[in-house]
């Protein structure tokens, strides 16, 4: 079941774990209600602030009048925003993302195909939808060139562009398939449990589904270290030439971290 929360019902504090961000956009889940929301941040606050799966924030939301937007309709103005701490533990984890975890009876985001015409969008539907995944996912590149991730999704494969730009330049480096779980923890310092998916701003008059980041169905503190890493200095990521090696950091570690698995 998705949850979704009006911008209309909020505090003007806030307390919120972040799951994802694209573009100029972060989604998170409000701690008081697990609902997920979505607002939007300059790229200055987001490199001085930092991003790690789960942080908690203290947002300051703006009592200003938001112009609704029907294809968001999860999105609030923010004032101020204050890091105040780190979510890792596995059972507060799964109470977020259960709660609006996509249904695989349905299409996701309840319409079929990669795009919905913005005409067509009422704003009575979520935005943002949270996808459990399975041992069977791969991330590669498109004959479009974009880095997507696929998994099954009811009867079809369901294969959808990754719009996090930090996660799109590390899996970007690399010059082969990831076709299993533990090749892309390698890239992403977790295995990857969840995939925030969103219906992303129009473009051309469409609104694309988008995979908005990937997140841990837990994360451990040597596992956050090298995910703030990787957000901070995504350069540090270097390519895998053989197709088989793990991917080393610059200083030889593997960033795949065995502790979170269970």
């Amino acid at each position: 079941m998705t949850s979704t929360q009006l911008h209309t019902d909020l505090d003007k504090t806030l307390r919120v774990a972040l799951m994802a961000h694209y573009g100029n956009e972060i989604v998170a889940a409000n701690l008081a209600t697990n609902a997920l929301l979505r607002f939007e941040i300059d790229a200055a606050s987001l490199n001085n602030l930092g991003f790690t799966p789960f942080t908690l924030w203290d947002l300051e939301t703006s009592q200003a009048n938001l112009l609704a937007d029907p294809g968001r309709p999860e999105l609030i103005e923010i004032n101020s925003a204050n890091p105040v701490g780190q979510l890792r533990k596995k059972r507060q984890i799964a109470a977020i993302c259960d709660q609006s975890r996509a249904p695989e009876n349905l299409p996701l985001l309840g319409f079929n195909g990669p795009s919905i015409s913005y005409s067509q969008v009422s704003g009575n539907s979520p935005s943002i939808t949270i996808v459990e995944l399975s041992k069977r996912q791969a991330i590669r590149k498109n004959s479009y060139g974009e880095v997507t991730i696929s998994f099954p999704w009811g009867p079809i494969i369901a294969s959808l562009p990754l719009g996090n730009e930090k996660e799109n330049y590390l899996f970007d480096r690399i010059d082969r398939p990831l076709n299993s779980q533990k090749e892309i923890a390698e890239i992403l310092g977790f295995i990857p449990k969840y995939l925030v998916v969103v219906l992303a701003k129009p473009h051309a008059g469409y609104c694309k589904k988008v995979a908005a980041g990937l997140l841990p169905e837990k994360l451990t503190r040597k596992a956050e270290k090298v995910v703030a890493q990787r957000s901070l200095e995504p350069s540090a990521a270097l390519k895998d030439s053989s197709g088989h090696r793990p991917i080393k950091a610059e200083h030889g570690q593997s960033v795949f971290d065995p502790e979170t698995t269970e």
